[in-house]
């Protein structure tokens, strides 16, 4: 039998929970790696049928890095005077789209780069191989 949670544990979140907050965060950090050094940058994005996307320059060392590799997606949010947040992660592969109608299908989304639009010109998206998130409970 599982022990109801006491205020202050960590309860892990499903699936379902994890996509929905990582929809609903305003930006999303992506973690790679660039010359064997890990590197985190914000980026803001969009899920869109199952997978997270984002905007970079071309020749950005986001784009670099991101093409073809294994990335970490994290996003959070909390209350400092409640003391309430969560933290969902998610690792997958990172690709340019290189499809036409996937791209064109991206364009006429809600979304528009925080950073000067016209120079993010492509975009990345990333498959989620796996996602985990958990929050901190105070009222079980």
């Amino acid at each position: 039998m599982q022990e109801k949670p006491r205020p202050g544990d960590l309860v892990a979140l499903d699936a379902t929970e994890c996509v929905n907050l990582l929809n609903e965060a305003p930006w999303v950090r992506v973690g790679f790696i660039v010359d064997g050094v890990p590197t985190i940058l914000p980026v803001n994005h969009l899920v869109h049928d199952g997978a997270i996307y984002f905007r970079t320059a071309p020749g950005s060392k986001l784009g670099s890095a991101a093409a073809g590799s294994t990335v970490a997606i994290e996003a959070d949010g909390g209350d400092v005077d409640t003391r309430i947040g969560w933290s969902v992660v998610a690792h997958g592969h990172a690709a340019i789209v290189t499809d036409d109608h996937l791209e064109q299908a991206l364009f006429e989304q809600p979304f528009e780069p925080w950073a000067v639009p016209g120079d993010r010109t492509f975009w990345v998206r990333v498959d989620v191989d796996q996602i985990s998130g958990r929050r901190i409970v105070r009222n079980p």
